[in-house]
């Protein structure tokens, strides 16, 4: 692909007037909601988390708890980096969204027009069904299993085994398994268990095969082609796409800045590391630091208060990514999926009496979330925004000072060994201190964090 004038980075940080240079903001009592999760018993050492939280376009609350590498004692700081497990997908969906701004391709393009090895069924799947996880194409590490690359119990072993794999993230193998292998391995399918656009079955497939795709169209590495066309833009200098040919070097920020994970095994905290699978990307393996995740939920933000309360100009500088990306699937017969591309979606309606004018009245709300959660080996990663408004009256917009907003990222480098989604329980337990715990007022109540 032709290559284009580079843009100049914005710093959303900027843009929502946050000073790099000040202390980050901090709420004592989301400190202690998320101490009393990680480590109610207080001990010395124990992995943890870092949390960014925005309250419309203000930041409240940026802070790390807990240690990046409990052998040298490194705490987890704001550059920090992790492995951001299926929050990876997001910027999966941005790079083939892009490619349809550049008119590259188009959603309703089958995935036989990219690659003839796949069998017939390829002519019935587009890449819209790839985003939305309707393909129904088989997941790939059955095929990792079934070709008798590993046992039925490797990613088990992988989470029982200790393993000093990161922060280094050498190559073990002098042939790693990569996104063609993963690709090959797909096409091998001769039959679907269903029709694509049918069902929605959440599947990992479908985020490699579109990563391939990306490859395919612009000629470049997917790793290089979200540097060059996101991450440099958005002044996310510490996020990258990470796969069988990355190389840093001893001292480099990616790996004298990066976590190790853990998983607790009988109440301890086990560094966990490779699996022939952890350089296979687009499903995930994009790594960030907080402050990098900060900056892209900022951008998030200013599309969200464009699209909701100044549709009409929203529409006039061109729609941004959300529309793609927080769109329920619709599927074949009409019925939606709860799933975007890249995050879930959630969408309500509720009333709530309130004080106008010295009346009482029942004032009708919307809201809405958007959440994913990333799980790799001891990475657990969540992210979850969510708006309220009141219900404006026919041909008004919504009224920025009425819209209720919530952002908030945690990022983990360890499974806490309870049957909860750590990372999610924190997001949503925060959610209650601005919002309360009815799920009618507070839509993240509705998380499922199990």
């Amino acid at each position: 692909m032709a290559s284009r004038q580079p843009r100049k980075p914005t710093d959303t940080l900027d843009y929502f007037h946050i000073d790099r240079n000040a202390p980050p903001p901090t709420e004592s009592q989301i400190d202690t909601i998320v101490e009393n999760l990680i480590n109610p018993q207080r001990h010395k050492r124990v992995p943890g988390v870092a949390v960014a939280v925005r309250r419309n376009a203000r930041l409240v609350h940026l802070n790390c708890y807990g240690y990046a590498n409990l052998e040298t004692g490194e705490p987890i700081t704001l550059e920090t980096i992790f492995d951001l497990g299926s929050l990876s997908k997001q910027f999966t969906a941005i790079a083939i969204q892009s490619l349809v701004l550049y008119k590259k391709l188009k959603l309703t393009d089958h995935l036989s027009k990219f690659f003839k090895d796949f069998p017939r069924y390829a002519d019935s799947i587009t890449i819209a069904d790839l985003l939305h996880h309707t393909s129904a194409l088989p997941a790939y590490d059955e095929f990792y299993v079934q070709s008798r690359l590993a046992e039925e119990d490797w990613y088990t072993r992988a989470m029982t085994s200790p393993d000093h794999w990161y922060p280094r993230m050498s190559r073990r193998k002098k042939q790693e398994i990569t996104n063609q292998d993963v690709r090959q391995w797909i096409a091998t399918q001769k039959l679907l268990p269903r029709l694509p656009d049918t069902e929605f079955e959440y599947c990992n497939s479908g985020y490699v095969i579109l990563a391939e795709i990306v490859a395919k169209v612009t000629g470049m590495r997917f790793a290089d082609y979200l540097r060059e066309d996101l991450f440099i833009s958005m002044a996310m200098s510490d996020t990258y796409v990470f796969d069988e040919t990355s190389r840093f070097t001893a001292r480099s920020r990616e790996i004298v800045n990066h976590a190790k994970c853990y998983t607790r095994i009988k109440n301890r905290f086990v560094p966990v590391g490779y699996t022939p699978l952890n350089f296979i990307t687009g499903d995930g393996n994009v790594h960030s630091t907080i402050v990098d995740m900060l900056r892209w939920e900022l951008s998030l933000t200013g599309q969200e208060i464009m699209n909701i309360c100044f549709p009409e100009e929203a529409k006039e500088i061109g729609q941004g990514y959300s529309d793609l990306m927080w769109s329920p699937a619709e599927l074949k017969g009409g019925k939606k999926a709860t799933y975007g591309a890249g995050w879930y979606v959630m969408h309500d309606r509720f009333e709530k009496e309130e004080l106008i004018k010295g009346r009482r009245v029942n004032r009708k709300y919307e809201t809405r979330a958007e959440y994913h959660r990333g799980k790799w080996l001891g990475w657990r990663s969540y992210f979850a925004r969510a708006s309220r408004w009141p219900v404006p009256r026919p041909g008004k917009n919504v009224d920025p000072n009425d819209w209720d907003s919530l952002g908030i990222i945690v990022l983990s480098n360890a499974t806490f060994g309870d049957n909860q989604f750590m990372t999610c329980r924190i997001a949503q337990e925060i959610s209650r201190f601005y919002w309360g715990k009815l799920k009618k007022d507070n839509i993240m109540n509705k998380f499922n964090c199990g």
